[in-house]
């Protein structure tokens, strides 16, 4: 099975209903059970980052059971990653959400489903040089702040955040500075002021030897919610409820193996995608930096967040305060997307089981070794 190359044309025979929920419940495949349906699972990006291995691992885990063939794929990014999925090359999309929202608030409902939402924290940060007179986002009034982009999610954040406490967006100047050295050095060389990027972009930053400060998010703004997804094509959803449920559960042990082990899934993922590697650093140092971006993100992908218990689900309020960060208060309605009808089956396993076998996982620390040993591994009953 190739791992990156795109998956055109049908999706293979629907596994029946009844064969995936024995599989979810542990049970040992029917004895005459159909082939396992072929998913694709579309990545928003083509790197491939280790620090987001959960959307891989679970494969070579045999995370997903026997009724299911997931296959990864990396687009360029959510809009071609939402543009497959609606043609039916890719089965579950990430990342979607602000695509789904900005198009309905624009008059195009797309047909899309979001059983689950999987990062519920809010992973973004303006930061700066240690020495900056910037003290809090107030601060921030007349200053140049860097962005990814123009288009890209934080300058929704941004700003929400200056509206919270009374800015006029307007007042703050946002240049678009690229990711990562080049925000960097946009930052280094007083370009701007401060920078916007998410939490694990702040790591990468100190991990390259630029120390920077983020600055305290407002009260309003901290308990706030990013809504990163999981998707389908509404047609799809509507006739796979049974694999649909099967896969998100498969994306939620993997999670939990990462969130477990987070050396092992880099480990495993540097296997899968050796051409992810960084180049220029000791191997072990890109692995503790990958761990380190796993740590930092964990706290949003974890199960038990503010009002939410569960995997997946998202509430009102949650929503509200997404939509009032996108800006689009009374033009988008998140429930035409979001259902939360199979979150009882995707929770349906043994959890504490999982952990316990994610904590003894110990991949080889030669590389090419470790495809060996995935071989050797049977995944728990749960």
């Amino acid at each position: 099975m190739s791992e990156r190359g795109a998956r055109s044309g049908r999706i293979g025979h629907a596994t029946s209903a009844l064969a995936v929920a024995a599989a979810l419940a542990g049970a040992a495949p029917q004895a005459h059970a159909a082939d396992p349906t072929k998913v694709v699972i579309g990545i928003a990006s083509r790197s491939f980052n280790a620090g987001f291995s959960n959307m891989w691992i679970g494969i070579p885990l045999g995370l997903y059971g026997p009724t299911l063939a997931p296959e990864a794929f990396g687009t360029q990014g959510a809009p071609e990653n939402l543009q497959l999925m609606l043609s039916g090359k890719v089965t579950m999309s990430t990342g979607v959400q602000d695509v789904l929202l900005n198009a309905q608030a624009e008059g195009r409902t797309l047909p899309a489903v979001i059983p689950c939402v999987y990062l519920r924290g809010m992973i973004h940060r303006i930061s700066v040089l240690p020495g900056s007179s910037i003290q809090s986002i107030a601060d921030l009034a007349g200053k140049r702040v860097g962005v990814p982009s123009l288009s890209a999610g934080v300058v929704q954040y941004v700003k929400f955040a200056a509206r919270s406490i009374g800015i006029d967006p307007n007042a703050i100047q946002l240049l678009a500075v690229g990711d990562n050295q080049q925000a960097a050095t946009a930052l280094t060389s007083g370009r701007i002021d401060a920078v916007a990027n998410a939490d694990v972009d702040v790591a990468r930053f100190i991990s390259i030897g630029v120390n920077v400060r983020s600055l305290p998010q407002p009260p309003q703004v901290k308990d706030a919610a990013v809504a990163y997804v999981f998707a389908f094509a509404k047609p799809w959803f509507e006739g796979h409820k049974a694999e649909t449920a099967a896969m998100l559960q498969g994306m939620i042990k993997a999670i939990i193996v990462m969130l477990e082990n987070p050396e092992a899934a880099v480990r495993i993922s540097f296997s899968m995608y050796p051409q992810s590697i960084p180049t220029g650093v000791p191997f072990d140092k890109a692995v503790a930096d990958a761990v380190e971006i796993i740590k930092i993100r964990a706290p949003v992908i974890e199960r038990d967040i503010g009002t939410n218990h569960r995997w997946c689900e998202f509430s009102k309020e949650n929503w509200a305060s997404y939509i009032d960060m996108l800006g689009l208060q009374g033009k988008a309605d998140p429930s035409v997307f979001y259902t939360d009808e199979l979150i009882d089956t995707i929770n349906a396993f043994d959890e504490a089981k999982l952990r316990a076998w994610a904590r003894g996982l110990n991949p080889p620390k030669d590389n090419a070794a470790v495809s060996a040993w995935l071989a050797t591994l049977a995944p728990p009953q749960l």
